[in-house]
Protein backbone atom coordinates (compact mmCIF):
# COMPACT_ATOMS: atom_id res chain seq x y z
CA UNK A 1 0.00 0.00 0.00
CA UNK A 2 1.15 3.61 -0.45
CA UNK A 3 1.48 6.17 2.06
CA UNK A 4 -1.69 8.24 1.18
CA UNK A 5 -3.64 5.09 1.33
CA UNK A 6 -2.42 4.23 4.56
CA UNK A 7 -3.09 7.82 5.95
CA UNK A 8 0.40 8.47 6.21
CA UNK A 9 1.88 11.73 5.02
CA UNK A 10 5.85 12.80 4.22
CA UNK A 11 6.24 16.17 6.12
CA UNK A 12 9.36 18.67 6.60
CA UNK A 13 9.33 20.48 9.95
CA UNK A 14 10.87 23.76 10.46
CA UNK A 15 13.00 24.77 12.81
CA UNK A 16 10.61 25.96 16.00
CA UNK A 17 11.58 28.14 19.05
CA UNK A 18 9.92 26.18 22.12
CA UNK A 19 9.94 26.79 25.77
CA UNK A 20 9.79 23.25 27.50
CA UNK A 21 10.08 21.02 30.64
CA UNK A 22 12.07 17.42 30.79
CA UNK A 23 10.90 14.49 32.70
CA UNK A 24 11.08 10.68 32.75
CA UNK A 25 8.01 9.06 32.28
CA UNK A 26 5.96 7.20 30.30
CA UNK A 27 3.23 8.18 27.31
CA UNK A 28 0.21 8.30 29.39
CA UNK A 29 2.34 10.88 32.17
CA UNK A 30 2.00 12.91 29.55
CA UNK A 31 -1.23 15.34 29.47
CA UNK A 32 -0.61 16.29 33.34
CA UNK A 33 3.13 17.77 32.12
CA UNK A 34 1.04 19.84 29.29
CA UNK A 35 -1.03 21.02 31.74
CA UNK A 36 1.63 21.93 33.89
CA UNK A 37 3.84 23.92 31.50
CA UNK A 38 0.82 25.39 30.00
CA UNK A 39 -0.21 27.15 32.83
CA UNK A 40 3.17 28.47 33.16
CA UNK A 41 3.42 30.13 29.52
CA UNK A 42 0.07 30.39 28.45
CA UNK A 43 0.49 34.39 26.80
CA UNK A 44 3.45 33.57 25.38
CA UNK A 45 2.83 30.13 23.40
CA UNK A 46 1.32 29.12 19.95
CA UNK A 47 0.45 26.32 18.43
CA UNK A 48 -0.36 22.80 19.97
CA UNK A 49 1.74 21.11 22.58
CA UNK A 50 4.74 18.94 21.19
CA UNK A 51 5.88 15.99 23.13
CA UNK A 52 9.55 15.14 21.85
CA UNK A 53 10.47 11.10 23.04
CA UNK A 54 14.39 10.52 22.68
CA UNK A 55 14.61 6.66 22.90
CA UNK A 56 18.41 7.07 22.85
CA UNK A 57 18.59 7.25 26.72
CA UNK A 58 15.69 5.02 27.85
CA UNK A 59 16.18 3.52 31.27
CA UNK A 60 14.38 1.58 34.41
CA UNK A 61 13.29 5.49 35.16
CA UNK A 62 11.28 5.15 31.70
CA UNK A 63 11.79 7.39 28.46
CA UNK A 64 13.22 10.94 27.95
CA UNK A 65 10.49 13.09 27.19
CA UNK A 66 10.74 17.31 27.03
CA UNK A 67 6.96 18.50 26.53
CA UNK A 68 7.35 21.80 24.77
CA UNK A 69 5.49 24.87 23.30
CA UNK A 70 6.24 26.94 20.36
CA UNK A 71 6.78 30.52 21.31
CA UNK A 72 5.58 33.80 19.57
CA UNK A 73 8.36 35.60 17.93
CA UNK A 74 10.92 34.33 20.13
CA UNK A 75 9.26 35.87 23.60
CA UNK A 76 9.72 33.64 26.40
CA UNK A 77 8.00 33.90 29.87
CA UNK A 78 10.72 33.91 32.67
CA UNK A 79 12.18 31.00 35.19
CA UNK A 80 11.26 28.49 32.13
CA UNK A 81 13.99 26.91 29.80
CA UNK A 82 13.89 27.54 26.37
CA UNK A 83 15.62 26.07 23.17
CA UNK A 84 15.40 25.12 19.19
CA UNK A 85 13.59 22.22 17.84
CA UNK A 86 15.62 21.42 14.97
CA UNK A 87 14.29 21.20 11.74
CA UNK A 88 13.14 17.75 10.41
CA UNK A 89 11.68 15.10 8.00
CA UNK A 90 9.41 13.06 9.44
CA UNK A 91 6.39 10.16 8.44
CA UNK A 92 3.06 11.26 10.09
CA UNK A 93 0.06 9.69 11.36
CA UNK A 94 -3.04 11.11 13.00
CA UNK A 95 -4.63 9.22 15.65
CA UNK A 96 -7.87 9.65 16.97
CA UNK A 97 -8.89 8.05 20.26
CA UNK A 98 -7.78 6.77 23.91
CA UNK A 99 -3.88 5.67 24.13
CA UNK A 100 -4.77 2.47 24.52
CA UNK A 101 -4.94 2.31 20.10
CA UNK A 102 -1.95 4.81 20.01
CA UNK A 103 0.03 2.07 19.30
CA UNK A 104 -1.72 0.89 16.28
CA UNK A 105 -1.04 4.32 14.71
CA UNK A 106 2.12 4.17 15.24
CA UNK A 107 2.32 0.34 13.94
CA UNK A 108 1.55 1.83 10.79
CA UNK A 109 4.20 3.51 10.42
CA UNK A 110 6.87 1.27 11.80
CA UNK A 111 5.56 -1.15 9.39
CA UNK A 112 6.04 0.67 6.39
CA UNK A 113 9.47 1.69 7.00
CA UNK A 114 10.99 -1.94 7.78
CA UNK A 115 8.95 -2.81 4.21
CA UNK A 116 10.38 0.06 2.36
CA UNK A 117 13.77 -0.54 4.18
CA UNK A 118 13.08 3.38 5.35
CA UNK A 119 15.66 4.11 8.33
CA UNK A 120 14.50 6.22 11.07
CA UNK A 121 16.28 7.68 14.13
CA UNK A 122 15.64 7.13 18.12
CA UNK A 123 12.94 10.59 18.52
CA UNK A 124 10.02 10.14 18.37
CA UNK A 125 7.68 13.40 18.47
CA UNK A 126 3.67 13.79 19.37
CA UNK A 127 1.96 16.62 18.79
CA UNK A 128 -1.94 17.23 20.28
CA UNK A 129 -3.86 19.10 18.47
CA UNK A 130 -6.37 18.00 21.34
CA UNK A 131 -5.75 16.51 24.45
CA UNK A 132 -9.21 15.92 27.13
CA UNK A 133 -7.97 14.85 30.42
CA UNK A 134 -11.86 13.82 30.72
CA UNK A 135 -12.25 11.86 27.89
CA UNK A 136 -9.37 10.79 25.98
CA UNK A 137 -12.00 9.10 23.01
CA UNK A 138 -11.57 12.48 21.46
CA UNK A 139 -8.08 13.11 21.71
CA UNK A 140 -6.34 14.08 18.21
CA UNK A 141 -2.85 13.12 18.49
CA UNK A 142 -0.52 13.07 15.56
CA UNK A 143 2.57 11.03 15.62
CA UNK A 144 5.64 11.83 13.98
CA UNK A 145 8.35 9.67 13.10
CA UNK A 146 11.55 11.37 12.78
CA UNK A 147 13.37 9.56 9.23
CA UNK A 148 17.01 9.43 9.08
CA UNK A 149 18.11 10.47 5.67
CA UNK A 150 20.83 8.18 5.14
CA UNK A 151 20.88 9.24 1.37
CA UNK A 152 20.50 12.98 2.32
CA UNK A 153 23.88 12.09 4.18
CA UNK A 154 25.94 10.47 1.85
CA UNK A 155 25.10 13.51 -0.41
CA UNK A 156 26.69 15.98 1.46
CA UNK A 157 29.96 14.11 2.09
CA UNK A 158 30.42 12.33 -0.96
CA UNK A 159 30.65 16.36 -2.04
CA UNK A 160 32.70 17.38 0.65
CA UNK A 161 35.29 14.60 0.04
CA UNK A 162 35.53 14.06 -3.84
CA UNK A 163 33.80 16.64 -5.29
CA UNK A 164 30.68 17.30 -7.30
CA UNK A 165 31.18 15.77 -9.99
CA UNK A 166 32.03 12.22 -8.80
CA UNK A 167 28.85 12.87 -6.34
CA UNK A 168 26.94 13.48 -9.34
CA UNK A 169 27.68 10.34 -11.28
CA UNK A 170 27.86 8.27 -7.45
CA UNK A 171 24.15 9.36 -7.45
CA UNK A 172 22.48 8.94 -10.06
CA UNK A 173 19.11 6.82 -10.48
CA UNK A 174 18.49 8.08 -6.60
CA UNK A 175 15.15 9.80 -7.47
CA UNK A 176 13.79 6.66 -9.55
CA UNK A 177 15.06 3.60 -7.12
CA UNK A 178 15.55 5.17 -3.58
CA UNK A 179 12.33 7.34 -2.58
CA UNK A 180 10.35 7.19 0.18
CA UNK A 181 7.97 5.07 -2.13
CA UNK A 182 10.65 2.91 -3.40
CA UNK A 183 10.20 -0.75 -3.33
CA UNK A 184 12.73 -2.53 -0.68
CA UNK A 185 14.06 -4.41 -4.11
CA UNK A 186 14.85 -1.33 -5.65
CA UNK A 187 16.49 0.25 -2.45
CA UNK A 188 18.95 -2.43 -2.08
CA UNK A 189 19.68 -2.29 -6.25
CA UNK A 190 20.56 1.54 -5.81
CA UNK A 191 22.77 1.36 -2.64
CA UNK A 192 24.28 -1.92 -4.17
CA UNK A 193 25.44 -0.07 -7.27
CA UNK A 194 25.94 3.39 -5.14
CA UNK A 195 28.44 1.81 -3.26
CA UNK A 196 30.55 -0.50 -6.43
CA UNK A 197 30.80 3.05 -7.72
CA UNK A 198 31.93 4.86 -4.39
CA UNK A 199 34.44 1.48 -4.66
CA UNK A 200 35.99 2.49 -7.96
CA UNK A 201 36.69 6.04 -7.24
CA UNK A 202 37.40 6.13 -3.54
CA UNK A 203 40.35 5.10 -1.42
CA UNK A 204 39.82 3.65 2.14
CA UNK A 205 40.28 7.05 3.65
CA UNK A 206 37.73 8.64 1.45
CA UNK A 207 35.31 5.89 2.20
CA UNK A 208 35.65 6.04 6.21
CA UNK A 209 35.24 9.74 5.84
CA UNK A 210 32.97 9.85 3.60
CA UNK A 211 30.08 6.99 5.29
CA UNK A 212 31.19 7.32 8.78
CA UNK A 213 29.23 10.53 8.55
CA UNK A 214 26.20 8.91 7.36
CA UNK A 215 25.70 6.61 10.78
CA UNK A 216 22.90 7.09 13.09
CA UNK A 217 23.19 9.73 15.66
CA UNK A 218 24.34 8.54 18.87
CA UNK A 219 22.25 9.90 21.69
CA UNK A 220 24.07 13.49 22.58
CA UNK A 221 22.80 13.48 26.15
CA UNK A 222 24.91 10.20 26.71
CA UNK A 223 27.91 11.60 25.07
CA UNK A 224 27.85 14.96 27.04
CA UNK A 225 27.56 12.73 30.05
CA UNK A 226 30.58 10.14 29.58
CA UNK A 227 32.49 13.54 28.43
CA UNK A 228 31.79 15.18 32.02
CA UNK A 229 33.34 11.62 33.36
CA UNK A 230 36.55 12.02 30.72
CA UNK A 231 36.77 15.85 31.96
CA UNK A 232 37.02 15.30 34.98
CA UNK A 233 40.74 13.30 35.12
CA UNK A 234 41.34 12.97 31.59
CA UNK A 235 41.16 8.88 32.26
CA UNK A 236 39.72 7.05 29.60
CA UNK A 237 39.57 4.01 32.24
CA UNK A 238 36.77 5.77 33.88
CA UNK A 239 34.67 6.14 31.05
CA UNK A 240 34.89 2.63 30.23
CA UNK A 241 34.02 1.81 33.72
CA UNK A 242 30.82 3.72 33.46
CA UNK A 243 30.45 1.80 29.75
CA UNK A 244 30.31 -1.76 31.44
CA UNK A 245 27.18 -0.46 33.55
CA UNK A 246 25.19 -0.52 30.22
CA UNK A 247 26.06 -3.60 28.54
CA UNK A 248 23.12 -3.00 26.17
CA UNK A 249 24.63 0.51 24.76
CA UNK A 250 28.18 0.01 24.80
CA UNK A 251 28.97 -3.53 24.62
CA UNK A 252 31.77 -3.76 26.79
CA UNK A 253 34.56 -2.26 25.06
CA UNK A 254 38.01 -3.40 25.98
CA UNK A 255 41.26 -1.20 26.13
CA UNK A 256 44.71 -2.31 24.96
CA UNK A 257 47.20 0.55 24.91
CA UNK A 258 45.76 2.89 22.20
CA UNK A 259 43.51 0.95 21.39
CA UNK A 260 40.17 0.20 21.99
CA UNK A 261 38.25 -3.29 20.47
CA UNK A 262 34.35 -3.61 20.72
CA UNK A 263 32.31 -6.16 19.11
CA UNK A 264 28.33 -5.25 18.17
CA UNK A 265 26.04 -7.14 20.18
CA UNK A 266 23.21 -9.13 18.17
CA UNK A 267 19.90 -7.58 17.42
CA UNK A 268 18.39 -10.60 18.68
CA UNK A 269 20.96 -12.72 21.23
CA UNK A 270 18.70 -15.50 22.45
CA UNK A 271 18.36 -16.51 18.03
CA UNK A 272 21.99 -15.60 18.05
CA UNK A 273 22.57 -18.02 20.76
CA UNK A 274 20.17 -21.04 19.40
CA UNK A 275 21.46 -20.31 15.32
CA UNK A 276 22.93 -23.68 14.26
CA UNK A 277 24.51 -22.07 10.86
CA UNK A 278 26.16 -19.08 9.92
CA UNK A 279 23.29 -18.08 7.91
CA UNK A 280 21.04 -17.98 10.97
CA UNK A 281 23.37 -16.31 13.14
CA UNK A 282 23.71 -13.63 10.87
CA UNK A 283 19.98 -13.63 10.19
CA UNK A 284 20.03 -12.32 13.70
CA UNK A 285 22.90 -10.63 14.22
CA UNK A 286 23.18 -7.04 12.09
CA UNK A 287 21.02 -4.06 13.51
CA UNK A 288 21.10 -2.17 9.48
CA UNK A 289 18.06 -2.41 8.84
CA UNK A 290 19.52 -2.59 4.81
CA UNK A 291 21.77 -5.01 5.78
CA UNK A 292 19.41 -7.81 7.82
CA UNK A 293 17.58 -9.91 5.40
CA UNK A 294 19.73 -9.00 2.32
CA UNK A 295 23.05 -10.44 3.26
CA UNK A 296 22.94 -12.68 -0.21
CA UNK A 297 22.77 -9.62 -2.16
CA UNK A 298 26.21 -8.65 -2.75
CA UNK A 299 26.41 -5.90 -1.04
CA UNK A 300 30.35 -4.09 -0.93
CA UNK A 301 31.64 -3.99 2.77
CA UNK A 302 32.72 -0.35 2.43
CA UNK A 303 28.81 -0.39 3.49
CA UNK A 304 30.18 -1.35 7.28
CA UNK A 305 32.17 1.91 7.25
CA UNK A 306 28.65 3.60 8.26
CA UNK A 307 28.67 1.38 11.45
CA UNK A 308 31.94 2.70 12.36
CA UNK A 309 30.11 6.40 12.84
CA UNK A 310 28.47 4.89 15.69
CA UNK A 311 31.40 4.93 17.66
CA UNK A 312 32.72 7.79 15.59
CA UNK A 313 30.55 9.77 17.12
CA UNK A 314 30.86 9.21 20.99
CA UNK A 315 34.03 8.97 21.24
CA UNK A 316 35.31 12.30 19.45
CA UNK A 317 32.22 13.59 21.20
CA UNK A 318 34.03 12.21 24.55
CA UNK A 319 37.26 13.26 23.92
CA UNK A 320 36.87 16.54 21.54
CA UNK A 321 39.57 14.71 18.72
CA UNK A 322 39.57 13.20 15.88
CA UNK A 323 40.01 9.31 16.26
CA UNK A 324 40.56 6.99 13.40
CA UNK A 325 38.28 2.89 13.31
CA UNK A 326 39.44 -0.03 11.62
CA UNK A 327 36.74 -2.61 10.80
CA UNK A 328 38.02 -6.06 11.95
CA UNK A 329 35.30 -7.92 11.19
CA UNK A 330 31.57 -7.99 9.64
CA UNK A 331 28.93 -9.65 8.14
CA UNK A 332 29.41 -8.21 4.46
CA UNK A 333 33.11 -9.81 4.64
CA UNK A 334 31.42 -13.61 5.55
CA UNK A 335 32.48 -13.44 9.34
CA UNK A 336 29.54 -13.78 12.13
CA UNK A 337 30.26 -10.94 13.72
CA UNK A 338 30.98 -6.92 13.07
CA UNK A 339 33.85 -5.65 15.14
CA UNK A 340 36.10 -2.53 15.38
CA UNK A 341 39.40 -1.41 16.70
CA UNK A 342 39.13 2.45 17.69
CA UNK A 343 42.46 4.59 17.34
CA UNK A 344 42.78 6.65 19.97
CA UNK A 345 45.00 10.00 19.59
CA UNK A 346 48.22 9.32 21.27
CA UNK A 347 48.32 11.51 24.59
CA UNK A 348 45.30 9.69 25.84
Amino acid sequence: MTLQELGITHKKIKKKFVVYINFRGEIKDIPPKIDELYQKCIDYVIGPAIAVIDYGVYSEDGKDIDICFELTDQEKPGNIKNKFLEGIEVLSITHQGTYDTLNKAFQKISNYMQEHLVPGTSWLRLIYHKCNNENSEENRIEIQYQLHKWDDRLEINLDRVLGKKKREEIMKDRDNLFTLESCSDDRIKWLKETLNRIDKVANDDDKYEILSCCAHEFSQKRIEFLSSIYEKNKDIDEVLKEMEKDYAWYENPIRKGNKIYVSKIPVNPEGYEKAKTLEEKKKNYCHCRFINGNLDKGISPTFCNCSTGWYRQYWEGILGKQVRIKILKSLLKGDDICQFEIFLPQDN
